[in-house]
């Protein structure tokens, strides 16, 4: 349901804030920001970007989910074989991660497949400040959308109040909260 090859489709009312989905995949995010998916080569890198905003986080007395572990290392590997993880680069580095997947029975149970749902978004603290979160959300709203879903969802940490309002800001409505192993998780949807 992309556009064909050289078609873009501009997602943004600002030029700043431009995104664009090509047929080959590649997607621009404004200035020298591109997502692409995931592969094997970048999971160390993936991974430093989600065990760095784990730090921040931790440095801010907020909770993570995100610690490392041989099994995390895992999941984010199995994530990339499924073709479910995206790395947003510049023209020096990968600066952002978004895993992107089609069902969450873990804490959305079964529900119709009328959803994309969000996981693992982080920006490498550098670039920080650049709007680069809300252009990844933008991207999977986009991406969602041409493969006919009408919400795009997400959890976080209850107890994480910052991360609750950014994703509330960003047009996100809380649905509810739930219980999983070892923390709490608000569950929330967005119509697209």
């Amino acid at each position: 349901m992309f556009p064909a090859a050289g078609e873009s489709l501009a997602m943004s009312k600002s030029h700043e804030d431009r995104l664009c989905i090509e047929g080959n995949g590649l997607v621009e995010l404004g200035s020298d920001i591109r997502i692409i998916g995931a592969q094997q080569g970048d999971l160390d890198r993936v991974l430093e970007i989600l065990e760095e905003a784990s730090r921040w986080l931790i440095s801010k007395g907020l909770e993570t989910q995100w610690l490392p572990s041989p099994a995390f290392r895992q999941t984010i590997r199995d994530n990339i074989d499924h073709g479910e993880v995206y790395v947003a680069k510049d023209v020096k580095e990968t600066v952002g991660t978004i895993t992107l997947q089609w069902s969450d029975k873990k804490f959305w149970g079964d529900v119709p497949p009328d959803a994309g749902y969000i996981h693992k978004l982080a920006i490498k603290r550098a670039h920080a400040g650049q709007r680069l979160g809300l252009r990844l959300l933008s991207w999977a709203e986009v991406k969602a959308r041409e493969d006919g879903k009408s919400y795009l969802r997400l959890d976080c940490l209850a107890s994480n109040k910052v991360i609750r309002e950014y994703y509330e800001k960003a047009g996100f409505v809380h649905v509810r909260d739930t219980l999983a192993p070892g923390w709490k998780a608000s569950l929330y949807e967005k119509t697209l």
